[in-house]
């Protein structure tokens, strides 16, 4: 359990039933009509089940709060008598103390990424040069008229790129055996013209990292046009002037950067396997089929 300071901005660890009995002011059999809640300090989940420290309950549980008294006594309630006893006050005080943890953690969140802040840009400095760079240049000239795929075939290789579709197929009339087993699916014959319609789909390839033809824009765009700008933001951030909205703000962002990177070495793998010479050379050759 992360107890929090007074001010939200530092806590202290209690990982047992223990240590919160050894807290100075904890009491137990505290009597609910003889107290006021003055704010909740900490959210407990532990393995092994103790008594509520209210009097009038006493039922054992894992989890609940530990609360501050106006007389600054603190005792643990279970979230069921928090709200039986305590009511919209309790409520209330659920609702700071949650808010209390976000910033906290949003804060923590922030903290962190700016220690990390030399390895992210070595990171992405490492991938947009020299080969995030040149992949998405080959692959956006490709997509140009500077390229040999233009056209229908162009427009057909987006949609793909987009659906994530590789597979290529062509269509051919059924040999016997196929029919038969479509026969025995159908559970009765097909007629003479049945038969003579019946076309099924042969794979004939794999068109290799098709999604490339979308996705090599993300390796500039987060390499290139978002992640150097929002480094150099947090690298001047000061945390201290802040608003809470503001805090919570920048946490979510900050959140994104590992999945955006990801994003942008997905692409980046995309255009290798999309660019090697045997892959076009079979799009080119299949461009009826694709």
């Amino acid at each position: 359990m992360n107890i929090l300071s007074e001010d939200g901005k530092s806590v202290i660890n209690l990982k047992s039933w223990d240590e919160v009995f050894e807290r100075p002011g904890f009491k137990r059999g505290v009597n609910p009509t003889e107290i006021k809640l003055k704010r909740i300090i900490g959210k407990y989940d532990f393995s092994d089940e103790n008594h509520c420290g209210l009097s009038s309950c006493n039922t054992s549980h894992k989890k609940g709060y530990l609360v501050v008294c106006a007389n600054n006594i603190e005792t643990n309630i279970g979230h069921k008598c928090g709200k039986k006893h305590f009511g919209v006050d309790f409520k209330e005080l659920e609702s700071i103390f949650k808010k209390d943890i976000n910033l906290r953690n949003a804060r923590e969140n922030i903290q962190r990424k700016i220690g990390e802040l030399d390895y992210i840009r070595e990171r992405v400095a490492r991938m947009w040069k020299p080969e995030g760079l040149e992949l998405f240049c080959r692959v956006r000239d490709i997509k140009s008229n500077k390229g040999s795929i233009t056209g229908a075939l162009r427009v057909k290789l987006e949609r793909r790129a987009k659906a994530g579709d590789e597979k290529v197929f062509d269509t051919v009339k059924a040999s016997e055996a196929d029919i038969v087993l479509e026969e025995e699916r159908l559970k009765r014959e097909l007629n003479v013209s049945e038969k003579q319609q019946f076309m099924i789909n042969i794979p004939v390839g794999i068109i290799y990292g098709v999604r490339a033809f979308s996705s090599f824009n993300v390796i500039k765009e987060v390499l290139h046009d978002e992640m150097p700008t929002l480094l150099d933001d947090l690298d001047t951030l000061d945390t201290s002037l802040l608003t809470d909205t503001q805090l919570l703000d920048w946490s979510k962002r900050l959140n994104g950067i590992d999945s955006r990177i990801m994003a942008a070495q997905d692409a980046i793998e995309d255009c290798k396997r999309f660019l090697v010479d045997t892959n076009i050379d079979f799009i080119k050759q299949h461009k009826h089929l694709i």
